[in-house]
C-alpha cells in the first residue's frame, strides 16, 4: 500500500475531478456527429481522407506483429486509444484544452449516471486531492451503503479492490467501485483528521441521488440549498425546494455552490431563470466569432428574495455560470473564495450506438437504440452579463472568507495550524535522520561484500524473501513533506463522479 504525502492530502482537493472530466461540460448538449454514429466511421474518414496509410499501418503492424495476438475486441480500444489520442494532443500548445475528452463505453456509462443521478454503486461523489494523486471523498449520500458503513468526506481512496489509485484518474477510479447490484467492493480509505488507514467492504447498490441537498429553515428566517452538480432534474428540484421554504416563512436564501464543479449547462440556466427578470443570462462565442447570447426567460417564475451565494476555489462550469449571472445583475451577495475559472463550454457528440431489446410496462418488448462512446469537444467561450471573461481567472467573491480569514477570526483553528507546522518540522527532521543514518551506514553494501566472501570460499548462501514493513511502523516515513516545502491547509472540494 502507497502511503501518502500530507502535504498534498491537507492542502485541499484538486478541481480536476469527475465533474470536470464529465457533464461539466457546462453544456453537455447532446449533438449528433452526422447521419449515423461511429468510432469506426470517424477513422475511417481519418484513414481515408487525412492520412490515408498512418492508422491503417499502424493497426496492421499492431496486428500482424505484435507479439502477442490481439483479439477483436482489443483492436476496438486500440480504435479508442486512436480518438482519445487526438483530444490528447488538444491539451498542448496551442490549444491548452484540458475539458475535450473522448468516452469509451465504460466512462460514458459514468457520464450518463452523473447526469441523470441513477447508478449502481456505494452513494459517494469524488474529487482529487490537491497534488491530483489520488482521489478523495467529498460527498457521501444519506441512505446509501457508503454511509452505512462509516465513509466520511475527505475520506481518501488508497486501494480499490486491492489496487493502488495513486495516479489513477478520476473516471477510472469511479468505474471500478461500480458493478452489478449486489456485489461488493474492497477499499481502503485513509482518513487525514485521524491518521489512520480503514479497510472497508462496500455493497453495490442502485443509487439515486438529487443534486439538490441539505434543504434547511434556519430559525431566522434564512433558507439554505446545496447544490451539489447540475444534473437533469437540478432546475426542478431546485425550485421544488425554494417553493418549500416559502412555506415555511423563508425571508432570504443562501445557495451553497462550493465544491460544485458544474454540470449541464441548461441546468444553470433554469435556476438562474428563478431570479433574473429580464436581460442576458450568459453569452457564448462559438467558432468564428459567432454570438450565441442567453436571456431571461420572462415566462418563468421569479423569486424576489435576499440572495448569498457561497463559492469557493472549486465552484467551476456552471456553477460561474450562475454566479456570474446573478453577481452581474445585482441579485446576490457572493461570499467566500476566488472560482475555479472555466468559462469553456463543451458538446458531447455520440460517437457510436447499438440497438438494446426492451420491455415496456405492458409487458412488450421493443428496440431502443443507446449511445455507446461519445466524443465531448470545447465548442465556445462564455462571458457573464457584464461580458467578464473568467476563464482561467474565476469570479471574485464580493465577501471574501477563505483561509487567511478563518486563521485571523478563530483561535482554536490557529492553534490547529500551529501544531501542524511543528509537528510536520518535528518529522521532517525525523526523516532527515532517518535517511543520514541509511547514507552513512551502508549495510547493504557491507551485506553483499559478506556473501561475495562466502560464495568465494565455497559456501552456500540461502535466499532471503522480502520482508514488508508494517502500515503503522512505515506510515510516518512517507508521510512528510520534502525538504524545503511546507504544508498548507486550504478548503475542501467537492464535486464529481458519482459511485
Amino acid at each position: 500500500m502507497r502511503k501518502l504525502n500530507l502535504a498534498g492530502t491537507i492542502a485541499g482537493l484538486a478541481i480536476l475531478v469527475i465533474f470536470v472530466w464529465a457533464a461539466y461540460i457546462a453544456g453537455a448538449a447532446s449533438a449528433n456527429t452526422g447521419s449515423g454514429y461511429g468510432t469506426e466511421r470517424l477513422l475511417a474518414q481519418i484513414r481515408g481522407q487525412q492520412r490515408p496509410d498512418l492508422v491503417n499501418r499502424a493497426l496492421s503492424m499492431l496486428k500482424n506483429d505484435y507479439f502477442m495476438p490481439i483479439a477483436e475486441d482489443q483492436e476496438q480500444e486500440l480504435l479508442y486509444g486512436a480518438v482519445s489520442g487526438m483530444t490528447n494532443v488538444l491539451r498542448q500548445e496551442p490549444f491548452n484544452d484540458d475539458f475535450s475528452h473522448f468516452y469509451d463505453p465504460e466512462l460514458y456509462k459514468d457520464l450518463e449516471a452523473q447526469t441523470t443521478g441513477e447508478y449502481a454503486g456505494v452513494g459517494i461523489l469524488m474529487g482529487s486531492t490537491a497534488d491530483g494523486l489520488y482521489p478523495e471523498i467529498v460527498t457521501v449520500f444519506p441512505d446509501t451503503p457508503a454511509a452505512e458503513v462509516g465513509i466520511e468526506p475527505d475520506d481518501i481512496i488508497t486501494e480499490v479492490a486491492g489496487e493502488d489509485t495513486f495516479g489513477m484518474i478520476l473516471p477510472e477510479v469511479a468505474t471500478r467501485i461500480k458493478g452489478e447490484p449486489g456485489s461488493s467492493v474492497d477499499l481502503t480509505l485513509y482518513r487525514p483528521a485521524e491518521g489512520e488507514y480503514y479497510e472497508l467492504t462496500v455493497e453495490r447498490r442502485d443509487v439515486q441521488f438529487s443534486s439538490v441537498s441539505d434543504v434547511e429553515m434556519l430559525d431566522d428566517g434564512t433558507g439554505f440549498i446545496k447544490i451539489s452538480s447540475f444534473a437533469e432534474e437540478t432546475g426542478a428540484d431546485f425550485r421544488a425546494a425554494v417553493e418549500q421554504l416559502l412555506e415555511s416563512g423563508m425571508q432570504a436564501l443562501v445557495i451553497d455552490l462550493r465544491n460544485n464543479s458544474g454540470g449541464l449547462y441548461p441546468a444553470a440556466i433554469e435556476v438562474a431563470n428563478c431570479f433574473v427578470a429580464e436581460g442576458l443570462i450568459v453569452e457564448v462565442m462559438m467558432r468564428d466569432d459567432e454570438q450565441q447570447p442567453v436571456y431571461a426567460d420572462p415566462d418563468a417564475v421569479k423569486y424576489d428574495l435576499p440572495l448569498v451565494v457561497l463559492i469557493n476555489a472549486n465552484s467551476a462550469s456552471a456553477s460561474e455560470i450562475l454566479v456570474g449571472a446573478l453577481q452581474d445583475h445585482g441579485l446576490a451577495k457572493v461570499v467566500g473564495e476566488r472560482s475555479y475559472g472555466k468559462g469553456v463550454i463543451q458538446a458531447v457528440n455520440p460517437m457510436e450506438a447499438e440497438w438494446v431489446e426492451k420491455v415496456n410496462d405492458e409487458g412488450l418488448s421493443y428496440r431502443e437504440e443507446q449511445v455507446k462512446s461519445a466524443l465531448a469537444l470545447t465548442i465556445g467561450k462564455y462571458y457573464t452579463p457584464l461580458h467578464n471573461d473568467i476563464h482561467g481567472v474565476g469570479i471574485e467573491p464580493d465577501v471574501w472568507h477563505e483561509l487567511a480569514n478563518r486563521l485571523a477570526e478563530e483561535p482554536d483553528l490557529q492553534a490547529l495550524e500551529s501544531q501542524i507546522r511543528e509537528q510536520t518540522d518535528e518529522l521532517r527532521q525525523l526523516r532527515a535522520q532517518f535517511y543520514r543514518y541509511i547514507r552513512d551506514n551502508d549495510t547493504t553494501r557491507d551485506l553483499a561484500i559478506e556473501i561475495a566472501g562466502q560464495l568465494g570460499r565455497g559456501m552456500e548462501v540461502a535466499n532471503v524473501p522480502q520482508l514488508e514493513l508494517p502500515q503503522e511502523e512505515h506510515a510516518p516515513l512517507a508521510s512528510v513533506p520534502p525538504a524545503g516545502q511546507s504544508p498548507s491547509i486550504e478548503a475542501d472540494s467537492d464535486s464529481a463522479g458519482g459511485e
